[in-house]
């Protein structure tokens, strides 16, 4: 299984895209995405919530 996320999906004009074995991994690498790239101090637990939102599982 794979989890997908591309950063645009929630900030308009990113490209960067992720792809992971493990949904945890995914939303570690978004997570150091956000605080480097983003300049967000921090990630909640609401946002990794809305994150998690915009994953897309495939086979």
């Amino acid at each position: 299984m794979k989890y997908q996320l591309s950063c645009g999906d929630a900030v308009p004009g990113c490209s960067a895209r992720f792809e992971e074995d493990s949904r945890d991994r995914l939303l570690e690498l978004v997570s150091a995405h956000a605080r480097e790239d983003h300049g967000v101090a921090e990630v909640t637990p609401e946002m990794l919530e809305a994150i998690g939102a915009n994953i897309v599982v495939s086979a």
